[in-house]
């Protein structure tokens, strides 16, 4: 009884929720010094928990904690609940740590966290005696890359002092790049030593930079002006804010090397440069020679989106495939980086009947790995049946010669004139009253239902379908790319 309570539980929180439950930690520095202290966090997400048990914090010291916290919040009608259990803690000594896991009761059973390392070192004995207050780092995620790839451009601020504003004096240029602002509003602050001085540390602005020529480019260094609070110098308003003191400092430049990719002959390589993924689905199992499957290929990477086309597949000769539709083309920002994901719908025509299996490709070239990277996904075979065989005879099929009628003539001019007289008249009369006699008719038998409407819709539906597949074959050998997809579309 109380495991079907604890099931039945577990799924009307992750109905409420909506997302996947998760336990991890965080700290704000992974390297201290000996006279410092770092905070930790144990988060729970989606889902409520009891009976926390935090680990040992053996070679360390609670200086505070626990300190519970509760926030939910809701996007896009997602709800999200997060609990917090935080702790400062001041290390005994010098030295690489391990604090274990914590773990937590839940619906969905008992959550751990993963172990985390801090190390703690000693720090300089005068700290005052060298070591700038507050200086910027520009950090590039590649000084050597290729065309299409994404490299991402840091400028990084350490400082020790209360700084209230920061801003660039100019707006940069990137010749040769296409850019992508990245936000850095959510990341908090961290600490990090630097020659054994203890500095916090902020982001301040992040670039996503795509090349789109090789070659050698020199980022220019840059001029940041900061507002520190003056401490000494308070105003007198209402609040007693402290006033802003101007600091000047620059960011070192950079250089970035852009090459091609090495060269490929894979057929399934379009363009894909970075890390990438590749699913593709098809919905229909069964169809005849009359009728087109469908093929979705979705894919996601953090290249260049302007670069990707859609791949070429290599399918049996019995099976017809026309140039790909984009049905989805989108970017965005995921952590530091840009994100971008592509829809390409396939339309496949099978020939004959039979049974037939499709395996998309997908080819990128992976720079980690620097080589090329081929993705298949295996796709569930269909069977074809055979169709209405009302094949669509083709202009080039057509190979006729014309020959006269008779050889030689012997015309002679009649006595008589048909055209004018009275016969001619009454068959003219005749033909016109037929013709209304046979639409009369024809909308007498639509009406007393001896004659399926749908079945006629159907037959013009087919009609008019063989007729614009036949146009799109000639639009596509002319290489008429949108008037093609105009007509199948």
């Amino acid at each position: 009884m109380r495991l079907t309570s604890l099931i039945i539980f577990s799924f009307f929180t992750i109905i409420l929720f909506g997302q996947t439950p998760r336990f991890y930690v965080k700290t704000d520095a992974n390297k201290i010094l000996e006279q410092s202290y770092v905070d930790i966090d144990f988060t729970l997400e989606n889902i409520d928990g009891s009976s926390f048990k935090p680990p040992s914090f053996d070679g360390f010291e609670v200086a505070a904690g626990p300190n519970k916290s509760t926030s939910m919040s809701i996007v896009n009608g997602k709800v999200s609940k997060k609990i917090t259990y935080g702790y400062t803690l001041s290390p005994k000594k010098p030295g690489k740590y391990t604090i274990g896991y914590a773990s937590i009761r839940t619906a969905s059973g008992l959550l751990k966290t993963k172990p985390v390392t801090i190390e703690v070192i000693k720090g300089k004995e005068n700290p005052n005696s060298k070591g700038e207050d507050v200086f910027i780092q520009t950090i590039l995620s590649d000084s050597i890359g290729y065309v299409g790839q994404q490299i991402t451009l840091e400028y990084k601020l350490f400082y020790k002092l209360d700084v209230r504003s920061v801003n660039f004096a100019k707006d940069q240029e990137f010749d040769g790049f296409y850019i992508q602002q990245v936000s850095t509003s959510s990341e908090p602050a961290r600490r990090e030593i630097v020659d054994g001085l203890e500095y916090a540390t902020q982001v301040v602005k992040r670039i996503s930079l795509f090349p789109q020529q090789t070659g050698t480019y020199i980022l220019e260094p840059v001029t940041v002006n900061l507002g520190i609070a003056d401490k000494n110098n308070r105003s007198r308003g209402f609040f007693f804010s402290a006033q802003l003191k101007a600091r000047r400092i620059k960011a070192e430049g950079k250089t970035i090397i852009i090459d091609n990719t090495p060269q490929t002959d894979i057929a399934s390589f379009s363009g894909a440069i970075g890390k990438y993924s590749m699913t593709a689905k098809t919905a229909k199992r069964s169809l005849t020679t009359d009728e087109a499957i469908i093929v979705n290929m979705f894919i996601q990477g953090n290249g260049d989106n302007k670069m990707v086309s859609a791949p070429t597949w290599t399918l049996s000769d019995s099976l017809e495939i026309y140039d790909p539709n984009i049905i989805e083309d989108a970017s965005f920002q995921n952590g530091p980086r840009y994100i971008h994901k592509k829809t390409f719908e396939y339309l496949i025509v099978p020939k004959y009947p039979g049974k037939y299996k499709i395996t998309p490709e997908f080819t990128y070239f992976d720079t980690e790995k620097n080589d090329y990277v081929t993705l298949t996904r295996q796709l569930p075979s269909f069977n074809v049946l055979k169709g209405s065989q009302l094949a669509v005879v083709e202009n080039d099929q057509i190979n006729l010669e014309a020959q006269p009628i008779f050889k030689t003539g012997n015309f002679k001019r009649s006595k008589t004139q048909l055209h004018g007289s009275i016969l001619h008249i009454l068959f003219l009369l005749g033909t016109l009253f037929g013709v209304i006699g046979l639409i009369a008719y024809n909308k007498h038998l639509v009406k007393s239902g001896q004659r399926d409407p749908i079945l006629l819709k159907k037959n013009k539906a087919l009609e008019l379908a063989r007729l614009r597949l036949k146009k799109a074959s000639a639009l596509k050998e002319k290489n008429q790319v949108g008037q093609f997809y105009e007509e199948i579309t």
